[in-house]
């Protein structure tokens, strides 16, 4: 099979799988694909003429010929990126080891990251500052950079958070370099000083605020079993409009809370501009326990396919209003895939993890992403020594799109570019280069809600999908193309 076909929302589509161009179709061009994979050049065309008549057949057939010989569709191979410079252009800073909150679905341990670090509960200005260095270098003279401070609870550890800022501005001020700052925070250390602060230095803060009360403090309570909520809205309220409404909000859903549009707006009543929705990833250390709080196995997979079906029908009404702009979903892990299905992205392997990201540890040991802190056989350097390309290289050389199961997929090229997770490969088969089926059949439907949302949003507005996704490390793929008589 070399092209792919679907249906939804009444509409139908084909996906070329080597090039992974995807295209609306109509009745006529949905058959003629069919036939074009069975039958010769003559045999096609007879059929869809008999079907369809001469007019229908030489026009719907002169656009799928032509599509062929641009290697658009039916195409041969699947066109690889070649000689890409590893650049590391974002740095995560894991600068805590400490969390005051119990969330539910935590998956790494409240941030013990499986006793990293040897008990270390915090990271040090020197190391930070060392980190700082090494991205630096590693970035290969890249002007845009990342810094991306991560827990434990981040706020526990604030001091080195106004050092490091305060150090990446001094070099911004003389090499030139533009310094983004992230920052994911449960919220109950958010006091006004702290908030305006982080804001005020332009800081990107994610609050994790996952419902009202009785979602937000039944999923993530305090160490003592006490809720949250009351804390984090008194500390969201003293920041003042300026200040909250640049906050992101975001929310974990769970099988205990699956009402997810209602959760969206609820985060919007409350002033915030961007907001993201994610379910329970049970991919991380010590998830047993919790497994209620997990979409786990069939049941689980299904009634989370219902979910996000909903949630992009939602999102598709947004856009089309004018109610989501890049302004406010750039944050937002759905819409970056979306994205990313839109424009080609330049990949090398499946993620970026070791190619443009690199995390540091409370110790100063460096791993290709968070995900991994905490698990010595993927430590590829310290701060002290640099990376280790040997052990970076062994890494990158791992191609999960390589493997067998990637093969006789569908979705192989487009995963290339928004799928494939070396973290969710390595806790759920404890081997980075498998595919989890879990997983790839919750990108596979996933990827036909975009693919249809994005033939929705087009029909109504095509400026919308260039005003909304925004390539940022990718260049233009085209649009969603129609094959129609």
């Amino acid at each position: 099979m070399q092209v792919y076909q679907f249906k939804m929302w009444n509409k139908e589509f084909a996906v070329d799988i080597e090039s992974g161009n995807f295209f609306e179709v109509d009745k006529a061009a949905s058959e003629a694909i069919r036939l074009m994979q069975r039958y010769n050049h003559r045999e096609v065309i007879h059929r869809i003429d008999s079907n369809y008549g001469p007019k229908t057949a030489k026009i719907t057939l002169g656009n799928l010929f032509r599509l062929k010989r641009k290697g658009l569709l039916f195409s041969s191979k699947c066109s690889i990126p070649k000689n890409i410079t590893r650049k590391i252009t974002d740095l995560t800073l894991n600068i805590t080891g400490a969390c005051n909150l119990r969330c539910r679905y935590c998956w790494n341990q409240s941030g013990s990251y499986g006793n990293s670090s040897a008990g270390k509960k915090r990271m040090n200005q020197r190391i930070a500052t060392k980190a700082v260095d090494l991205l630096i270098k590693e970035s290969k003279n890249a002007q845009d950079l990342v810094v991306d401070f991560y827990g434990g609870e981040p706020l526990l550890n604030f001091e080195l958070i106004k050092g490091t800022i305060k150090y990446c501005r001094g070099i911004q001020r003389k090499n030139k370099n533009n310094f983004r700052f992230l920052l994911a925070t449960n919220g109950t250390l958010l006091t006004k000083e702290r908030g305006r602060f982080l804001i005020g230095n332009g800081v990107d803060v994610a609050l994790s605020l996952d419902g009202s009360r009785a979602i937000q403090d039944a999923q993530r309570p305090f160490s003592g079993g006490g809720g949250s909520f009351d804390v984090i809205m008194d500390n969201i309220n003293s920041l003042g409009d300026n200040f909250s409404r640049r906050l992101v909000g975001r929310a974990t859903f769970t099988p205990y809370s699956t009402r997810i549009v209602r959760t969206f707006k609820f985060l919007r009543s409350l002033g915030f501009e961007r907001i993201e929705l994610c379910e329970s990833e049970k991919a991380g250390y010590g998830l047993d326990s919790n497994k209620q709080f997990f979409f786990s196995g069939p049941k689980g997979l299904k009634r989370l396919k219902a979910l996000y079906y909903n949630l992009a029908n939602f999102y598709t009404r947004e856009v089309i209003k004018g109610k989501l702009t890049y302004k406010n979903t750039y944050f937002n892990r759905f819409f970056k895939q979306l994205s990313r299905l839109y424009h080609l992205q330049s990949v090398v392997g499946s993620c970026s993890a070791g190619f443009s990201l690199m995390a540091v540890d409370m110790d100063g040991s460096i791993y290709p992403c968070t995900a991994f802190v905490g698990i010595p056989q993927f430590s590829i350097g310290t701060v002290n020594s640099g990376v280790d390309e040997r052990k970076l290289k062994a890494f990158l050389n791992i191609r999960i799109s390589s493997s067998d199961t990637c093969e006789g997929c569908w979705a192989k090229r487009i995963c290339r570019g928004c799928g494939s997770c070396y973290n969710l490969n390595y806790f759920a088969n404890k081997n980075l280069g498998q595919p989890d089926p879990y997983y790839c059949e919750l990108f596979r439907y996933k990827t036909k809600l975009m693919i249809a949302m994005l033939a929705k949003i087009g029909e109504k507005n095509q400026r919308l999908l260039d005003a909304v996704l925004i390539p940022e490390y990718y260049a233009t793929r085209g649009r969603i193309k129609k094959v129609k008589k």
